[in-house]
């Protein structure tokens, strides 16, 4: 039992020294951790300042994530690190100079009987009395390394000014998370016009199928993810295409045609339902309308007044629908000539002519709507993220100059004369202000002058502002004119000197970025395209150039 006591008194100061050094060790390599986790994260901001690839909240959120991480790891491992007592005890004894009685006394507990009961005893107890007397906290302190905390000093440092500084990859990232926001919206687009499409009453499965097909295509393409602009451009300008295939303009011609000439039709009574539904727009009512027509129960007025009335028709529409135009010129024919079984046959032919068209103009149509909302899928693509990079910058200049000239001129008869002249000007205004000098030399031909000289003293200063006064020509285009002499003072080598508005500082090319007008020019273009301005096989030579110049 004695043994036992002056055993377990060593074991116990052993497990107290083990704990404050696991508690030292842990607070020591936090502080590295911290260090790490920090370092990790500004490394992740400086790849951001080299690439996209997070925008500045997100950056802080995982710098704040990273550095807790490290830490939290850091002090786990620096806590729980495995350390056996043994190993333990003899740093101990080095630690707090025990002479390597702790580590002696747990080797005779692991080995009894090796050795004397009365030795062991002695050294248990002489153990327990040498580590009674320790005092850990000196050789034990809890601190913080001083380069360590200079080190997080610095690299906290470093990380804050990599954050606050202006990052130039955040303008790319804000315009690729616009157009990936673009792409999304279009998607949705896509698939509520996908739903238009297949609730159309007046397309068959088929149509249906056909439209329906390249808007699902570029709708998996889109969803796909991971998308630049040009590659999403690239899958709207292949879908709008594809619709525009099928938006066959001679269809459309022929569906208004038809809708104009319901107009007279509608004007027979035996027409009159065929007449109002085309005038309408429903080609399929007034095929139905006009199948139902029975010629046999007309009157002999009826059928003469119904012949004229479709050779009218037929006449209207020879160059938009030749066939539907014979079909009913036929019937006419047949109604003139009595012949009820021909024309029956006839108005049959061009009812389902109708009805054929009315198909075809609601696939024509359909698709030509398809196609307008991808080129309006394209234009929003294309110009998401372009907003916030276009300068804005008007300035209007208003300038003030003032000139003191003086001239000498000399001519008899016709005469040659030359000048030179000098000026000075300055111009301010909002947005900018110039200063400009210039001379020139110049020769004309002059009609006759006289020797009366110029009047002086007509400087600026000397009457300030005064009233534009038009100057009248007496010639006119295509005809002869009266004709002026100037008087001349008698000298032609008189030098004029005067202050006027500023010319540019920079007499050579003037240009303005490209960015700061895309839009506009863009917007035009497209709105072009979107009214049918612009022919069809133009219009993908339009959308390709805008994409390609797209900042």
């Amino acid at each position: 039992m004695v043994t036992n006591v002056y055993l377990h008194e060593v074991d116990e100061h052993l497990s107290g020294w083990l704990f404050r050094l696991r508690l030292r060790e842990a607070l020591i390599w936090s502080v590295r951790g911290l260090v790490g986790g920090v370092g990790a994260a500004l490394g992740l901001s400086l790849m951001a300042r080299l690439r996209p690839v997070l925008p500045i909240p997100a950056l802080v959120a995982f710098s704040i994530s990273l550095a807790l991480l490290g830490f939290a790891l850091a002090l786990a491992l620096g806590y729980f690190w495995p350390r056996p007592r043994l190993a333990a005890a003899r740093h101990f004894d080095r630690l707090f100079s025990l002479a390597e009685r702790t580590s002696t006394a747990l080797e005779l507990a692991a080995s009894p009987g090796a050795t004397p009961d009365w030795l062991v005893v002695d050294q248990w107890a002489d153990a327990a009395a040498a580590a009674r007397g320790v005092d850990p906290r000196p050789s034990l302190p809890f601190k913080f390394e001083r380069r360590d905390g200079l080190l997080l000093l610095a690299v906290t440092a470093a990380l804050a000014l990599s954050l606050y500084l202006p990052n130039p990859q955040q303008a790319t990232l804000a315009q690729q998370q616009a157009v990936q926001q673009a792409i999304e919206e279009q998607i949705q687009q896509i698939e509520a016009l996908r739903e238009q499409i297949e609730n159309n009453p007046n397309l068959t499965e088929e149509q249906k199928d056909a439209l329906t097909q390249p808007l699902e295509e570029a709708e998996q393409q889109l969803q796909e993810g991971d998308l630049t602009q040009e590659q999403a451009l690239q899958v709207l300008t292949q879908a709008q295409q594809e619709l525009e295939a099928q938006a066959d303009s001679n269809t459309q011609t022929q569906a208004e045609a038809l809708q104009q000439a319901g107009e007279g039709l509608s004007q027979n009574p035996t027409t009159q339902e065929a007449g109002e539904a085309l005038s309408n727009g429903d080609l399929q009512g007034a095929a139905e309308a006009l199948g139902n027509i029975d010629v046999s129960q007309l009157s002999e007025a009826e059928r003469r007044a119904l012949a004229d009335q479709l050779e009218q028709t037929a006449q209207a529409l020879q160059n938009t629908n030749p066939e539907l135009a014979e079909q009913l010129q036929a019937a006419a024919d047949a109604l003139r000539q009595g012949d009820v079984q021909a024309a029956q046959a006839a108005l049959q032919q061009a009812a389902q002519n109708v009805a054929q068209t009315a198909q075809a103009a609601a696939q024509a149509q359909a698709a030509a709507q398809a196609a307008d909302q991808l080129t309006e899928a394209q234009r929003a693509v294309a110009e998401a993220g372009n907003q916030g990079q276009q300068g804005q910058g008007q300035g209007q200049g208003q300038g003030q100059g003032q000139g003191q000239g003086q001239g000498q001129g000399q001519g008899q008869g016709q005469g040659q004369g030359q000048g030179q002249g000098q000026g000075e000007g300055q111009g301010q205004g909002e947005g900018g202000g110039g200063s400009g000098r210039g001379e020139g030399n110049g020769e004309g031909q002059g009609g006759e002058a006289g020797t009366d000289p110029i009047e002086q003293g007509n400087g600026a200063g000397d009457g300030g502002e005064s009233t534009y006064e038009p100057i009248y020509s007496p010639f006119h285009i295509g005809g002869e004119g009266e004709s002026e002499n100037l008087p001349g003072s008698g000298d032609n080598t008189g030098e004029v000197v005067g202050e006027g508005p500023a010319n540019p500082q920079d007499a050579g090319d003037v240009t303005v970025p490209y960015n700061e007008v895309y839009t506009a020019y863009s917007d035009a273009a497209y709105e072009a395209i979107g009214n049918g301005d612009v022919p069809p096989s133009f219009r993908d030579i339009i959308r390709s150039y805008f994409s390609s110049l797209a900042p």
